[in-house]
């Protein structure tokens, strides 16, 4: 059965209101929710790290240079040096004196190591110093004080000399002289990012794990041809670094060096002496020398000491080693060259090395690409995969503060649902992007549900403007007016006569056109002596001047709202 609605409040004006502030209610709840998925989208995506070991690690760049710092070393060269001055042409005098004795030249390098096996990548120059100008300066240092002190020895009363005086002449060729030079060799340390801070205050105190002797060259190319050098020291399972491809390296390239810069030792303590530094490089250019070997000019801050040292792109793979530089006596600045990796690739083929990277390797490369992630519960899954290197690791004591973070952060993560995966440099980028997306979307969604109420807002202003009644049917006003009085029959009672009213059918549920007003009683119909009214059966259909059919006893036509008719009186 259908119900009859109150005409109070018309289905015309009711039920498209209630709509528009349902439909805006919805809107309401969805932009709330868009906004709130967005904000933990971007707070999951977007993590600062600066504050944490490694500064920067959402940075590919910083990550790649993190993972590779711990297989850079640095190498000091000894090799002992005769100088024979020639007093007279028949007075020549060794010093030092004495047999056996030298004088140690000592000279710093990098390096990288290349496997897992202790072979390292460096500058041929770094364990076999040219013997050139620079160093026969560095022995005319060392031995001046000993030449000063046999002249003032063996002078005549009156006729001394200092120290500086006799380098001078020595460097200058006043004094004749000539160097003779002992074979040279190697020691190789790892360095703080390997290490950790040292506590020794000398290079006799650190811990014989963590430093080796070179014990062969494996390969070299000359300084004067590719200054390329593999060396082998007698470590295992060690931090390595991939070669990359030099050919794919192109001008204004980025690359990032590590070295040892000798202007950078500002103590003799080994925790600062053994501490890398690093710096930026641009490429200048290209080029190739008379020997043959392809050489990349950079620009940048590259000092002695940084030789034999990486040159990493931005995946973290060796494509440059530092070699050299050319300055000019009226020029302040210099300009420096890398050797190219790929001609250090051509030693490591001929070797057949295996750089596939090793156990160690692998496990910290995995552990920082968690450290470093951004997927849930990847610090629960860096912490669990950094205390296995501190436990399998023990020298590896650089991974304390990284293990130490990853704990402290994991106490406010939750629990992985799953194990995260590493991160990539397209990866990290994709969801920065998919971070930034979801963020606009949200603010256009809010957009539009300001503009969707103001819509609103003016749609009903003006409406209020047009009719300050409520708009009501149109059978509704007929209903308001006059109601149609019943037609007197012959012999009508007075006024004041009893009335009867009608009764409807118990059938007659009185259903309206959607709009209609409801149904009303019918006039009173006065009693006619001449005969009694009309009946007809309760539930036929009758035909109505509007031409629809109508149960009896309905006030208005339930199609489109009409009044009844007035009775028929007998005899018309």
């Amino acid at each position: 059965m259908y119900k009859k609605r109150s005409t109070d409040t018309p289905y015309t004006s009711y039920t498209p209101a209630h709509r528009r502030h349902w439909f805006f209610r919805m809107m309401v709840v969805i932009g709330f929710v868009c906004l709130i998925i967005t904000g933990t989208t971007f707070g999951t995506t977007k993590t600062t790290y600066a504050s944490g070991p490694g500064g920067n690690v959402a940075d590919p760049v910083v990550r790649a240079v993190d993972i590779a710092e711990p297989a850079v070393v640095r190498i000091f060269t000894t090799l002992g040096g005769h100088l024979a001055v020639h007093f007279s042409d028949t007075s020549i005098v060794t010093f030092p004196q004495g047999t056996g004795n030298s004088y140690a030249l000592q000279l710093s390098g990098s390096g990288t190591f290349i496997t897992s096996h202790g072979d390292i990548l460096t500058a041929d120059h770094v364990i076999n110093p040219p013997h050139d100008q620079s160093l026969s300066s560095g022995l005319d240092d060392l031995a001046a004080k000993d030449v000063a002190a046999y002249i003032n020895l063996n002078a005549k009363p009156g006729s001394q000399v200092t120290t500086d005086q006799v380098d001078q002449q020595l460097k200058s060729g006043q004094l004749a002289s000539s160097p003779t030079y002992d074979p040279a060799s190697s020691q190789v340390f790892l360095n703080t990012a390997y290490t950790g801070p040292l506590d020794a205050q000398d290079f006799s105190s650190i811990p014989f794990q963590l430093h080796a002797a070179v014990d062969r060259i494996e390969k070299e190319s000359s300084f004067s041809d590719k200054d390329v050098a593999i060396i082998h020291v007698n470590m295992n399972d060690i931090p390595s670094v991939q070669l990359g491809d030099s050919a794919n390296v192109q001008q204004q390239d980025g690359l990032t060096i590590i070295g040892f810069p000798g202007n950078g030792d500002v103590s003799s303590r080994p925790t600062d002496l053994l501490t890398t530094s690093v710096n930026k490089i641009t490429v200048s250019s290209i080029k190739t020398t008379d020997a043959g070997a392809q050489v990349i000019q950079v620009s940048g801050n590259v000092e002695h000491g940084d030789s034999g040292g990486p040159a990493l792109d931005s995946s973290g793979a060796v494509v440059g080693i530092v070699s050299f530089g050319l300055s000019s006596p009226n020029s302040p600045g210099s300009t420096t060259f890398l050797q190219a990796s790929n001609s250090a690739r051509a030693l490591v083929q001929s070797l057949n090395l295996d750089t596939t990277p090793g156990a160690f390797q692998k496990a910290w490369s995995q552990a920082f690409a968690d450290y470093a992630a951004n997927t849930p519960g990847h610090w629960h899954k860096a912490e669990q995969e950094l205390q296995k290197i501190a436990t399998n690791y023990p020298l590896f004591k650089a991974v304390t503060p990284y293990l130490n973070y990853a704990l402290a952060q994991a106490k406010t993560e939750r629990s992985p649902q799953s194990s995260p995966t590493p991160i990539s440099s397209s990866s990290s980028s994709q969801n920065t992007i998919a971070a930034y997306a979801m963020t606009i979307g949200g603010i256009v969604i809010i957009l539009l549900l300001i503009v969707l109420l103001a819509a609103v807002a003016v749609r009903q202003r003006r409406g209020g403007k047009k009719s300050s009644k409520p708009i009501a049917p149109a059978m509704d006003k007929a209903s308001q007016g006059p109601r149609p009085s019943a037609i007197p029959q012959a012999g009508a009672k007075p006024a004041g006569a009893s009335v009867q009213r009608q009764q409807a059918s118990p059938q007659d549920d009185g259903m309206a056109a959607f709009g209609a007003p409801s149904a009303r009683p019918a006039p009173p119909v006065q009693s006619s002596p001449a005969g009694p009214p009309s009946t007809v059966v309760s539930g036929t259909l009758r035909p109505w001047p509007c031409g629809h059919m109508n149960r009896p006893g309905v006030n208005y036509c339930s199609i489109c709202g009409e009044p009844a008719p007035p009775p028929t009186r007998r005899g018309e």
